[in-house]
């Protein structure tokens, strides 16, 4: 049979043809894919920037492609690609255990704020940036009486439930040789509580972080500060048994822990410089700044934490000045405050310590002259201990905390105004499925406040009582 020159060409005109349309479904094939959330993990951690990727395609999509051959317009800008990215819930790593922090379940336990947390270090095959999210949620139900010691005041009783459900997305970019920065957001949603700084939508925590992993870093924004003087598993933060035998009308003197800038305030930021070499040293200096009724607010806060696993012994200074906007104003207060606290801790049956802090505050008027009512001394001194009777899951706590408070308005006959003010309690918590915290607490406290008068050298104030019951649920996540 002949071949006619003219078959050739039309044959090889329908392969070429065929051979067109077949190219971008063959070539489809061969592309990489969009990186699932499993797959990210297998990334190089080397690895800057991810190739170009396409994703699926429709069937529409791919009649087009076949019949429309590529552009080779080089105007055309290729479509940006995202670099690598881990989604994750913040793993049990990202809590530091090293130094051990308190015994499981314990009140020590929860306070690693003196620890670089969230720690989320550069893994072997993870992507350079990583997300992850936590948080935690507790709710109060409690009840409390209050025996007021004024004769201008009735007894109370009082039912509450407080709650603070907060949820923490935490970012980190790593680099090589343990170099990172870090930006952690808590949002939080209040039920009622005592904290007269916030509604139902706040904000814990909001800060950014720059640094070396186990080294130093230096963290900018809403942050709290290393915690020194510590309540145990009572008088939690942010609940109305923190306030001790508070009555409708008198709000006896709360003990001071060396925490007038360790909390995050409102109107205010701070940048703290943290040091953590070697292991058992962490050394932190907080500068705090912002606005207030006073005016403006400027303050510094040293803390060192010595820290042998077993043993720990925190110790700082803290100095704010709070002064008038306007030139010309003297009006001032200067507060400064020294504490320390030794604890020890003996896993996994004990963990216990005790701690004194003392606090001044020297209040001037606009024109220079002192305010002596507001010019005042706080004492804090007490303990806690919490033990595991031999039961894996339960806990068992106690504590007592003594506050002292004196201002320098004088009486006639020589005495000042003053209180004194004793808050103990005990607790019982189970700890069910390593992550709910079940905690009833028993408190009492007794405080005697004196309110002095030109007229009665015997007059000796007046004693409040309360006595509270409360139960919380908490889960940590």
């Amino acid at each position: 049979m002949k071949i006619h020159l003219r078959d050739v060409a039309a044959l090889a005109s329908v392969l070429s043809s065929l051979l067109f349309i077949a190219s971008p479904a063959l070539a489809q094939d061969d592309e990489p894919q969009t990186p699932t959330p499993s797959d990210a993990d297998k990334i190089p951690a080397d690895q800057d920037q991810a190739k170009p990727v396409t994703g699926e395609v429709s069937e529409s999509t791919a009649r087009v492609t076949a019949v429309t051959p590529p552009t080779t317009d080089s105007s055309v800008e290729a479509k940006p690609q995202p670099l690598p990215l881990a989604l994750e819930h913040l793993p049990p790593t990202a809590y530091p255990g090293t130094p051990l922090p308190g015994i499981r379940g314990g009140s020590l336990a929860l306070q690693i704020n003196h620890l670089q947390w969230p720690y989320m270090p550069k893994y072997e095959g993870a992507p350079d940036f990583r997300i992850a999210f936590s948080g935690s949620s507790w709710a109060d139900t409690s009840i409390r009486s209050v025996k007021a010691g004024s004769a201008s005041e009735a007894n109370q009783l009082e039912y509450r439930m407080q709650g603070r459900l907060t949820l923490r997305s935490t970012a980190v970019y790593n680099r090589g040789d343990n170099w990172f920065v870090q930006s952690n957001t808590e949002f939080v949603a209040n039920t009622e509580q005592n904290n007269s700084t916030t509604n139902y939508v706040d904000v814990d925590d909001a800060w950014i972080r720059f640094g070396k992993w186990k080294l130093f870093d230096i963290t900018v924004g809403r942050v709290q500060g290393f915690e020194v003087y510590h309540y145990g598993m009572g008088l939690d933060l942010n609940t109305y048994e923190r306030l001790g035998a508070a009555s409708f009308s008198q709000t006896p003197a709360a003990p001071y822990g060396l925490d007038n800038l360790w909390d995050r305030g409102v109107s205010n930021g701070a940048v703290a410089a943290h040091l953590y070499l070697p292991q058992w040293l962490r050394l932190e200096f907080l500068t705090r700044f912002g606005v207030s009724a006073q005016g403006k607010e400027l303050g510094i806060r040293p803390v060192a934490v010595l820290d042998l696993g077993f043993m720990k012994f925190k110790t700082g200074y803290e100095r704010q000045l709070a002064s008038s906007l306007f030139e010309g104003n003297k009006a001032r207060v200067e507060t400064q405050g020294l504490g320390a606290e030794l604890q020890f801790v003996l896993p996994p049956w004990v963990e216990f310590g005790g701690g004194v802090a003392r606090r001044t505050v020297d209040a001037f008027e606009q024109d220079g002259g002192v305010r002596a009512g507001a010019t005042t001394t706080t004492t804090t001194y007490g303990g806690f201990a919490n033990v595991r009777p031999w039961v894996k899951d339960l806990l068992v706590g106690i504590g007592y905390h003594h506050t002292s408070w004196r201002n320098y308005n004088i009486d006639f006959f020589g005495d000042p105004e003053k209180t004194t003010h004793h808050q103990m309690f005990g607790a019982v918590q189970y700890l069910l499925w390593d992550r709910l915290y079940i905690k009833y607490v028993l408190a009492y406290a007794r405080a005697n406040i004196e309110t002095r008068n030109d007229t009665d050298p015997a007059d000796h104030g007046f004693t409040n009582e309360s006595i509270g019951h409360r139960l919380r649920l908490m889960l940590l996540y």
